[in-house]
């Protein structure tokens, strides 16, 4: 028997957003530069406390919210501005996964209902689940598109443009990351997305091959990867200044004093520009050609530091936990959202570029990866100078901290484990020079344990589609 669907309402994906009003409250480039990029502290200041009160009073229509502003004493109407936005108790991944495991499958920040998935053509898009089952967050039409936009606003201002071909090794997952850039090119930058996905979807040498007879003009991905199809094109005796490569979209992690950066250029032949983003919230902040800090799409989040301990808001130039709120997500909402990332803000200024915002430091580490040695705070990226530096090492590595003796006895250690690039290397000697440069920049002692190249590759995750881990906490294995 044929079901009657005559009265059947299809939710069309272009019919779901108004185009122009999307157009008009978040301007891709070059609308962005000649609109909101160039709002005065006051202007910005009063669109950001619009959309802020507006994601707020949403807020108390979702159980997420309600159980936990009600629990520190808020009621509808205390918060009248953004000034007191830091009465808002901060979450975290741990708080969305609790919620998730109390409301399944999506928790109670997503009561998204049956008819809610009919009403509006909806994706699901997860973190990249380092630590344990990766967090499904819903996207609507908007949402997706804002987060595009953000994305080509950054390839606009690191000098990509309509036609230019930009080859794309995050891969079309679970993850949201390749579908940011390559709705940011495909609808608002008119440039040519090439999806060739990670090194495990497309191997490194035929990358390289689709990148010179296509004539790729830009990447876009993971600076890490980038560094990975250097030594590739090294190895098969590929010239990777025979590419047209105009510029890398990097994702640079902690590469505080420029090491990945400039070895990378000095490979490419051409400038790399780190940008900083998150599953939830999209492209958040991004260089310039300028190279001079990251500005902050501020017309979309909102951006705070805490204390890492105390969760103070910190003020400009120091460092502590991101906290963002989204100004454009509303299902799921994303209200002083702790991101767990060490960085630093800096005020607003007129760049050089045209561009007037707030700016961010560079990725600074993860402040749930502290180990915690003999009394001394250790970052696990706080390792990567000095592994980086060594022209012996491939420069990937991994942390493990594990726990020696048993009882009172029992204290934590951490070993550094490296890759060296040919076994000739002499392994004693790698082991008590970084062993003494570990201990300068860490202050405290750390084992070194040297493995052979690509070893560490299943452990650290390099050309998986999931973010690189550096810690790996044996303490909390059994």
């Amino acid at each position: 028997m044929q079901m009657d669907v005559s009265d059947t309402i299809v939710p069309y994906y272009w019919q779901s957003v108004n185009w122009q009003q999307l157009m008009d409250d978040y301007p891709p480039e070059p609308l962005y530069r000649q609109k909101n990029g160039r709002l005065g502290d006051e202007e910005i200041r009063a669109l950001q406390n619009s959309r802020f009160l507006a994601r707020v009073a949403e807020g108390w229509n979702v159980p997420f919210y309600v159980n936990r502003w009600r629990a520190v004493g808020l009621e509808p109407g205390d918060i009248r501005s953004l000034d007191d936005i830091t009465k808002i108790p901060s979450f975290t991944s741990d708080d969305l996964k609790d919620a998730i495991a109390e409301h399944p499958p999506f928790g109670s920040h997503q009561p998204m209902t049956k008819e809610d998935f009919a009403r509006t053509p909806w994706k699901i898009h997860t973190s990249g689940g380092t630590t344990g089952f990766p967090r499904m967050t819903l996207f609507d039409p908007r949402a997706l598109e804002v987060q595009g936009i953000q994305a080509a606003r950054a390839m606009w201002a690191q000098g990509s443009r309509p036609g230019d071909t930009v080859q794309i090794t995050y891969t079309m997952g679970l993850t949201n990351a390749a579908y940011c850039a390559t709705y940011a090119c495909h609808h608002w930058l008119g440039a040519i997305p090439l999806n060739t996905g990670s090194g495990l979807i497309t191997p490194s040498e035929k990358q390289l091959e689709y990148a010179l007879k296509v004539g790729t003009r830009a990447w876009f991905g993971r600076g890490e990867y980038f560094a990975r199809l250097a030594d590739v094109a090294q190895e098969i005796g590929f010239d990777l200044r025979s590419l047209k490569t105009g510029r890398l979209h990097a994702f640079l992690g902690t590469d505080t004093n420029n090491v990945l950066r400039k070895a990378l250029e000095d490979a490419w032949g051409c400038p790399v520009y780190d940008n900083y983003g998150t599953h939830e919230v999209g492209h958040i902040a991004y260089e310039c050609e300028a190279q001079d800090g990251r500005h902050v799409a501020e017309d979309t989040a909102y951006v705070e530091v805490q204390d890492v301990e105390t969760g103070k808001p910190l003020g400009f130039g120091e460092t502590g936990n991101m906290v963002i709120t989204s100004l454009y997500r509303t299902a799921p909402l994303m209200i002083r959202y702790d991101l767990r990332d060490l960085m630093k803000i800096y005020p607003r200024q007129q760049c050089s570029c045209g561009l007037c915002s707030t700016k961010l430091s560079s990725f600074l580490g993860r402040s749930d990866e502290m180990v915690k040695l003999r009394g001394t705070n250790v970052y696990p990226m706080a390792c990567q100078p000095a592994v980086r530096e060594d022209p012996r090492l491939t420069g990937e590595f991994i942390c493990v901290a594990f726990t020696e003796g048993e009882g009172l006895s029992a204290r934590t250690e951490m070993a550094v484990r490296v890759e060296r690039r040919s076994p000739e290397i002499d392994k004693a000697a790698i082991v008590a020079d970084l062993q003494a440069r570990l201990h300068k920049d860490l202050s405290v002692k750390v084992k070194v344990e040297v493995f052979e190249k690509e070893e560490l590759a299943p452990l650290i995750q390099i050309g998986s589609t999931g973010k690189t881990r550096r810690l790996l906490d044996l303490r909390t294995m059994k």
